[in-house]
Parts: structure tokens; C-alpha cells; sequence
């Protein structure tokens, strides 16, 4: 697999500046951030997962906002979005977390050993616990001629502790994982019903003109990104009213979806699936396992995410 590309994507030119950092090919570790800035300060929606990363994607961040006040929203607790925290707060700065994402935030980076070979992390650090701060319901950040609209998400959705991020004049949506386009999503530490509710919720609240999605490119409103994660998730539901052979039922899945990347992670959002529908408690270590099994083993990030990101700019 080539190297990641960090593709810079300005959404809106004029201050304040707006600005998807996209990363490509969308893959296990590989996820989307970005920035906006106003006159005083900017807010970076998530880090990357590891040191190296984030510090490239800090010093985008600092060729189009200096050294402005940093607020660091990490959307949810996933270590490819918030690994990189400390490192992005090691010159100051704050952080905004869901209050069920504040705990494991405030823990530090996360390898998942059990599930990756990894040699490049890097030095992460967890953040001062002081400087990550929760949010519940909406949160106006003021960043001076701009003010941004950080949200936490009702429920649980695609994890416990879930925000977005809004910029209401350009009317630009970070979602977080809440969206992925064209890789399969990752379920097993949510709710699938919770994830319906919080996507009739997004298009409700917002109404938003683009979409910054947790993994994949950019999406305008002609783009079908909010109707296909529905559409997944109303299948996996569906799927499992009756049965319970995941295996045949990912296989399903895999045709119904042959272009997303990372398919072995159907058999996980199943067993997910099946959990909520029949009021059971996932055991996620198996849901990971299956995964595992699916994949052939642990995950070889180092094969699969290359040497340093090269760059790019829309």
C-alpha cells in the first residue's frame, strides 16, 4: 500500500478559515481532522494516531493560523482521532471531550496491542487532565470574528461519547465517525439504534452544505453519505432478527458493499447487531476477535500505512 496522503481541503477561503484535512486511502489508523480559525484563536477537530502525524498535521495547522489560541475538539475516543492530544497540547492550549469519551481521553493514547503490530507510535503522551474539558448539549466556542458550535450527541452512537463540530456560515459538518465513507464503519463500541437516532438527529439539527466524515472524502448535499451509513445500519439490523450465523451474514454484506475497504469489520458490526436487537450485552473482545479472525490475524499497520504522509493541497 503506498503511503497515507494528507490531502488539505479549505472548505471556505475567507475568515473564518475552514479547512478538511482528509487522509487517504481510507484504512485501518487512517482518519480525517481539520481546522478552523477565526481571528484569535482555532479549534482543530481531532488529532492522528500517532506523534509524527499530528506533528504534520500541526504544522499545516500553524501555516494558516500562526499562533493562535489552540482548543483541540476530539470527537470520540477512538485512538486514530485523539492519540496525538498531548502532542498537540504540549506548547498549551485546551481540549473538549464528551463527557463519555472524557475518561479514556484523559487516559492517553491507545495501541490496542491486541489488534495491531505497530513500530512507529512515536512519543505519545497523555494530555494534562486539567486541560480537557467536557461538553453536554451545545458548547458555542468563540474564536474571534467566528464562533463554532461544538455538540455532544445525544445517546450512545457510534461510541458512548460522541460530538460534532459545526460552522454555521459555511454550514460545514464535522461528524466524526458518525459518517464514514467508503470504508466499512465500526460498530462494536456503540449502539446501532443509537447511531439511526443520531443521523435523523445530524440531518434534523444541521442541515448541513458539507460533510467532513470520520473516514473518506469530502461530501456536498448531492452526496448520498448520511442515506448509505443508513441504509447499512438498517441492514444490520435486519439481518439479524432471525439469524445469528455472522459469518454467512458477512459474507452478504461484502457483496452488498464490494467497493468499502475493510470488509472483515461486518462480522463485528453483526454481532453488534444481533446484541441490540435482542437485548444482550456485547462482548466486545469477541467482536473484536471475530474481526481479527476475519482479517487473518493482527493488523500490520506498518505494511498497511507506509513511511511519513506526504501532502497535498485542494
Amino acid at each position: 500500500m503506498p503511503a497515507v496522503r494528507s490531502n488539505i481541503v479549505p472548505l471556505r477561503h475567507a475568515r473564518p478559515g475552514v479547512v478538511a484535512y482528509v487522509k487517504s486511502p481510507a484504512e485501518w489508523f487512517v482518519a480525517n481532522s481539520g481546522w478552523i480559525q477565526g481571528t484569535e484563536g482555532v479549534a482543530l477537530i481531532d488529532t492522528c494516531g500517532t506523534e509524527q502525524a499530528t506533528l504534520e498535521l500541526l504544522r499545516d495547522v500553524r501555516k494558516y493560523a500562526g499562533e493562535q489560541e489552540l482548543t483541540v475538539v476530539i470527537t470520540h475516543a477512538h485512538g486514530e482521532h485523539h492519540n496525538g492530544l498531548g502532542v498537540a497540547l504540549r506548547d498549551g492550549g485546551t481540549a473538549l471531550a464528551a463527557p463519555g469519551s472524557l475518561d479514556q481521553v484523559k487516559a492517553g493514547p491507545q495501541t490496542y496491542g491486541n489488534v495491531f503490530t505497530y513500530t512507529r507510535w512515536g512519543a505519545l503522551e497523555p494530555p494534562a487532565p486539567e486541560a480537557v474539558r467536557p461538553v453536554t448539549g451545545r458548547h458555542e466556542l468563540d474564536l474571534g470574528g467566528a464562533t463554532v458550535d461544538v455538540v455532544a450527541v445525544p445517546g450512545v452512537a457510534h461510541t458512548a461519547g460522541d460530538l460534532v463540530v459545526h460552522e454555521p456560515r459555511s454550514s460545514t459538518l464535522f461528524t466524526g465517525d458518525l459518517v464514514y465513507i467508503g470504508d466499512t464503519p465500526m460498530a462494536v463500541h456503540g449502539s446501532i439504534p443509537g447511531w439511526l437516532d443520531a443521523l435523523d438527529w445530524l440531518q434534523d439539527t444541521f442541515r448541513p452544505r458539507t460533510v467532513v466524515p470520520g473516514h473518506g472524502p469530502v461530501a456536498t448535499p448531492a452526496h448520498p453519505a448520511i442515506h448509505a451509513m443508513r441504509g447499512y445500519l438498517e441492514w444490520l439490523l435486519e439481518a439479524t432478527v432471525r439469524q445469528s450465523n455472522f459469518t454467512k451474514l458477512a459474507k452478504q454484506a461484502s457483496l452488498r458493499w464490494p467497493s468499502w475497504r475493510n470488509p472483515e469489520r461486518h462480522i463485528g458490526n453483526l454481532m453488534r447487531a444481533y446484541a441490540d436487537q435482542h437485548g444482550r450485552k456485547l462482548d466486545v473482545d469477541l467482536a473484536i476477535d471475530a474481526v481479527l479472525a476475519a482479517a487473518g490475524g493482527r493488523i500490520d499497520l506498518d505494511s498497511l500505512l507506509g513511511s511519513e504522509p506526504a501532502r497535498r493541497i485542494s
